[in-house]
């Protein structure tokens, strides 16, 4: 094993375990809807089945980040696998994205860009994440503005997170991300209307699984 690969794998391993930390904890903390309208709550979901499930999703997700993504990515990458999975995994079950957890995962976004962009000496994937940030978050937002209420607004606020990471490596992973991330969400409703299963379905999951796919097909691009 070289030293780049025993980083690599020691970086996975700590995502996977600071996801089991810290997921829990949040979801304890976290404030329930003014109209939850029978959503299960946040701190009913700190149960160690799903727990275990985040954590091996975030640690799946570091994985993908490290084999494909240089080293000054990876702080940005880790908050999305750890912050962004635990998002998902919450409107995979609640169909709810709660924003107190979307606002802490911005702001540890925001702290981790700037670390990469001072460990990679280049202030301008600095620019190119917050740029991707907006442009992810104005495409959604048109998206909600044209589905009538279809999309949740959950994941206009959910969609800034992907293209800032995605940005920081650039604007052609922010491309395949968002259109990834629309083709795997066109796929899940087409499957829930042939089983008979119409309405919504939470699209963060989607979202985030899209992102990750397009870092995989950007590298092999590559």
């Amino acid at each position: 094993m070289t030293p780049e690969q025993l980083v690599a794998s020691c970086a996975v391993l700590v995502t996977g375990l600071l996801c089991a930390v810290v997921t829990a904890p949040l979801l304890r903390l976290l404030p329930e809807p003014a109209e939850p309208d029978g959503k299960r709550r946040y701190r009913d979901l700190a149960t160690p089945r799903f727990v275990l499930a985040c954590s091996l999703c975030a640690a799946v997700a570091a994985a993908v980040s490290w084999a494909t993504l240089p080293a000054a990515l990876q702080p940005a990458w880790t908050v999305l696998a750890v912050g962004g999975v635990l998002l998902a995994a919450v409107d995979a079950v609640t169909t709810w994205l709660p924003l107190t957890l979307t606002r802490m995962t911005w702001v540890a976004m925001a702290v981790a860009t700037l670390i990469g962009a001072s460990l990679a000496g280049s202030w301008s994937m600095l620019l190119r994440a917050a740029g991707g940030a907006a442009l992810a978050g104005a495409v959604y937002l048109l998206l909600w503005l044209l589905s009538r209420g279809g999309l949740g607004f959950g994941d206009v606020r959910y969609a800034p997170l992907l293209g800032a990471s995605a940005a920081a490596q650039s604007w052609q992973l922010l491309v395949w991300a968002l259109l990834a991330g629309s083709l795997l969400g066109a796929a899940v409703g087409l499957a829930r209307l042939v089983a008979r299963r119409p309405g919504g379905f939470p699209y963060a999951p989607t979202m985030l699984g899209g992102t990750y796919l397009a870092a995989l097909l950007v590298a092999l691009q590559g």
